[in-house]
């Protein structure tokens, strides 16, 4: 799994198939059951050493208690916030740039960091929250890089991100970046990740196209981008969709990639899946246009 964006203060052609919300059983409903599972196991495993001398069964209360209150090697991962990129996240000087009638929002996952603790108790409440997951800590992180490393590696991601949605959006519109008199800045405080690319480079040619692409609707979306418009797979898309849904979306685009990754879709979002910048900006404009590159096998 790719790493997500780290915790905050802690995406001509094809085109693409929208989605209709598809139920599911509450993961909450599904985290209580597990929950109850697991105290039913530990009242049957405490009644069988019932039996047993004072001592024994003080060692067998002892494990059970340091198993909920020891760190360990785990990490939780939940939705973070959407954050209107066309506000002041986005400044671009050298060329005239026009006012748009919506939201363009990039989105965050919040992780634990990888310095913190986590406890059993931290581990079960999280399972109950039903918006989270846990994941061992070396699926999130590099097992064997310092935290400040991995703070140092999410930042560089995230400059790296912007310079290519900038040459993205710079291509896509026809400018030459080395002739160009055009600056983009993108300040994006206390996030890391390389996952916003494709956001920022929309962002670019919205700002700079007289066209209101968005149309006053709210849009959010995900994904890495490279300088040619690319866009790549990322990670945390579920708790993504939570972020978009609560933010008010109602479009989100997502990498083709991770069609296989949606597990869930909000109820009045429109999802559509996309392999470049150009195909982004066609379904923004056109959203009838678009054909599908997921399938409904894939989203399960």
């Amino acid at each position: 799994m790719r790493r997500p964006d780290q915790w905050v203060s802690s995406n001509v052609s094809k085109a693409h198939l929208e989605f209709a919300p598809k139920q599911k059983p509450p993961r909450l409903q599904r985290a209580m059951k597990a929950l109850r599972r697991t105290f039913s196991s530990i009242s049957v495993l405490m009644m069988r050493f019932s039996r047993l001398p004072r001592v024994p069964l003080f060692i067998v209360g002892l494990l059970i208690t340091l198993s909920l209150i020891l760190p360990l090697q785990f990490a939780v991962i939940s939705p973070g916030q959407g954050r209107d990129v066309l506000t002041s996240v986005i400044t671009i000087k050298g060329a005239p740039t026009y006012k748009s009638s919506g939201k363009l929002l990039v989105l965050t996952v919040l992780a634990t960091s990888p310095s913190s603790s986590l406890f059993g108790l931290d581990v079960i409440y999280s399972w109950i929250r039903g918006e989270t997951i846990v994941l061992p800590r070396s699926v999130v992180y590099p097992p064997n890089q310092s935290a400040k490393d991995i703070e140092k590696e999410s930042t560089a991601d995230m400059k790296n991100s912007q310079d290519a949605a900038a040459l993205a959006a710079f291509s896509f519109l026809g400018f030459e970046s080395n002739q160009s008199k055009i600056t983009t800045s993108i300040n994006l405080a206390d996030t890391g990740g390389p996952s916003g690319g494709l956001v920022f480079a929309l962002g670019v040619v919205e700002k700079l196209t007289s066209e209101d692409i968005l149309a006053g609707r709210i849009v959010a979306g995900t994904g890495t981008i490279d300088p040619m418009g690319n866009v790549g797979a990322i990670g945390g898309i579920n708790e993504k969709l939570i972020s978009a849904d609560r933010a008010g979306a109602s479009v989100f685009l997502f990498p083709v990639q991770n069609c296989a990754s949606v597990h869930h879709i909000p109820q009045g979002l429109k999802l559509y899946s996309v392999a470049t910048l150009t195909e982004a900006v066609a379904v923004l404009k056109n959203p009838a246009s678009a054909k599908p590159h997921c399938t409904w096998q894939q989203i399960r």
